[in-house]
């Protein structure tokens, strides 16, 4: 692979406080002779002039921070590598100890990248469809759209602590099931090891193309996770569940901002043109990382 000479640090300082391990990577590729430049914090608006001739991004924090670097670089395909400063860390490649390990292995280009399949959403509010969308995501009925990207998971969950809500879930335009659960999922491989998994869906290899959408403590005694294909196209709508009460949900994208979602509201989801590069410099298969990070 290219050798790395231009390095970007992006730090998330909760998680390095005063700084520590991000410093000793600055000061140890400034001595290698690197150009380097280091961004404490995760606002994309502050991080956009660094990403401009940059070799390699290397980010302080842990899965969240990466997840949070992916939605920065918006399809650019710049390679990631992230150093584990949190704690289960599936999208970290290495640990503290390894930091001069890694530094070596870049500036020679010993090192593979893996492209991570991201999903595209776009949320209709107020029943608002696609057509008639204008360029700033209103439609003539006063309706709004609002695009989303995750590299884990989209989800529409229930807004109210003690109420189910009802989906309705098209594949490909056709009614695929009508559902009633806490929520619903809709995971990359990427995502399996994480929320999916937590709910019981299944593990995928992580370079896969596919969709897994499951169920979140579904009120069904048979209901099970599907795989879908990387052209399939998920539509899921709220609907009605009771006539005395309203029902309201809430959909989330990796974990970011809620947004608030009414009966007759969809979110139409698919694979994203974009994806992310992540540098993998460890040889293990994703059965032993599992083994090695959840296993007891």
């Amino acid at each position: 692979m290219k050798k790395c000479t231009k390095y970007l640090i992006i730090v998330n300082e909760t998680k390095d406080v005063d700084l520590k391990w991000s410093g000793f990577t600055y000061d140890a590729l400034k001595a290698k002779g690197f150009e380097v430049n280091m961004y404490v914090g995760l606002e994309s608006e502050g991080v956009e002039g660094y990403l401009k001739d940059t070799d390699v991004i290397i980010v302080m924090g842990g899965d969240g921070t990466i997840l949070r670097v992916a939605h920065i670089l918006a399809g650019r395909q710049i390679p990631v590598i992230g150093v584990n400063l949190g704690t289960v860390g599936f999208l970290t490649e290495v640990g503290v100890t390894q930091i001069s390990s890694m530094l070596e292995r870049l500036s020679n280009g010993d090192y593979e990248l893996e492209e991570r399949m991201m999903l595209s959403g776009r949320v209709h509010l107020n029943g608002t469809s696609s057509e008639g969308t204008s360029s700033d995501g209103t439609t003539p009925e006063g309706g709004r759209c609002i695009d989303i990207q995750a590299l884990n998971e989209i989800v529409l969950a229930r807004d109210n602590a003690l109420r189910i809500i009802a989906l309705r879930i098209l594949v490909n335009g056709s009614h695929f099931d009508t559902c009633e659960a806490d929520g619903i999922m809709i995971a990359t491989p990427t995502g399996s090891t994480g929320y999916n998994l937590s709910a019981g869906g299944p593990i995928v290899q992580p370079d896969a193309r596919l969709m897994v959408m499951t169920p979140i403590s579904p009120y069904s005694l048979s209901r099970r996770s599907v795989i879908f294909g990387a052209d399939d196209h998920i539509t899921l709508e709220l609907l009605q569940k009771r006539k005395d009460a309203p029902s309201k949900g809430l959909l989330s994208h990796d974990g970011e901002e809620s947004i608030s979602m009414e009966v007759g509201d969809t979110v139409e989801i698919e694979p994203s043109k974009d994806k992310l590069l992540l540098v993998k410099l460890d040889e293990s298969s994703l059965y032993e990382i599992l083994t090695r990070k959840l296993g007891n």
